[in-house]
């Protein structure tokens, strides 16, 4: 059935990708610019490759809220060892499944549940505050988004989504369903109840620690900031002139969209990308920017090939698994 999921989702994605030249929505003349703008396309890289720091150090702080006391360097490998199997799974985040495994099987069966929430903590806040920074440029920006076709439904989207996410954490994680007795008795005494209350544990951890929280959404939209100023780069790259300011609301978006495509981004990805930039910046374009920007997403994912070949265990003499007991 994996075989089948990931032929599926390839085939999608080259169909995508095929559909798009096929009506010249890929223009794959734009590449040849890369000659004239190829230090765009260095700096793309340069301002890309420091991502990678402050995601790691994003889960670092992640796993310590779930209280799961690592090192950083110990963050940095399971970022990058995730980050390389991202390339061969069918979706973009499939390698967080890897890193899952991996933090599992340091941490023991014992912090199951706290691992994999920590992991799955990291990608929802990750895409959070994609949709928060997105949210925040929306004001200063506001003057052209005003006069945009549904930009004011934009707007009013992006806020619903942020402040409903907010609210639903702050509800999952708060006290009066923590300390409640009845609540937890009746939790408990469902199928798989042991499990769902330990669930509800770790938003209540999460909860707890405020400061701590708000450092990590602030560490993300840092991350996405870099993330941004590297597309505006391959955008200059590829000879197109855009608005920075209003970037920051369409490129959270189309980064966004990268997560229903194949290793990084690529046909469903691909897609979206050319739907924003043709509806929210009325250029013609979004396709090949967004292939682009995958292939240097992609490129820089093989940087965590040699954490994954050089693990602690392999220098043992063992083979390191990705997928302990319990996580196949």
């Amino acid at each position: 059935m994996k075989k089948l999921s990931l032929i599926l989702k390839l085939t999608i994605a080259l169909a995508a990708i095929g559909l798009l030249i096929y009506f010249n929505r890929l223009d794959l003349s734009m590449f040849s610019n890369l000659g004239e703008g190829w230090p765009w396309l260095v700096a793309a890289v340069a301002i890309w490759l420091p991502t990678y720091g402050l995601v790691s150090l994003r889960f670092y702080e992640v796993l310590r809220m779930q209280g799961l006391q690592v090192s950083f360097v110990q963050a940095l490998r399971w970022t990058m060892v995730g980050s390389f199997f991202d390339l061969g799974w069918p979706r973009s985040s499939g390698g967080d499944i890897v890193k899952a495994g991996y933090v599992v099987k340091a941490m023991g069966t014992g912090n199951r549940m706290r691992g994999i929430m920590a992991v799955t903590f990291d990608r929802g806040i990750g895409l959070l505050a994609l949709f928060l920074m997105a949210w925040m440029a929306c004001w200063p920006a506001w003057g052209e988004l005003s006069q945009m076709p549904n930009g004011r439904l934009l707007v009013l989207v992006l806020t619903l989504i942020c402040v409903g996410s907010l609210a639903v954490l702050r509800l999952l994680g708060s006290r009066m369903i923590r300390n409640n007795a009845n609540v937890e008795n009746f939790i408990t005494r469902l199928p798989l109840g042991e499990n769902l209350w330990a669930l509800a544990g770790t938003f209540h951890a999460m909860r707890e620690q405020r400061g701590r929280f708000w450092a990590v959404v602030a560490l993300s939209c840092c991350n996405h900031l870099l993330a941004c100023v590297a597309l505006y780069a391959i955008c200059r790259a590829l000879g197109m002139d855009v608005d920075f300011l209003k970037g920051l609301v369409v490129f959270p978006l189309a980064i966004f969209s990268n997560v229903f495509g194949v290793a990084g981004g690529f046909g469903l990805g691909t897609l979206g990308f050319d739907f924003l930039f043709a509806h929210l910046f009325h250029i013609p374009g979004g396709a090949s920017v967004g292939l682009a920007f995958q292939i240097l997403t992609a490129a820089t994912r093989l940087l965590g090939l040699p954490f994954f070949l050089w693990d602690h265990n392999a220098s043992a003499g063992k083979t390191p698994s990705p997928f302990p007991q319990g996580i196949q």
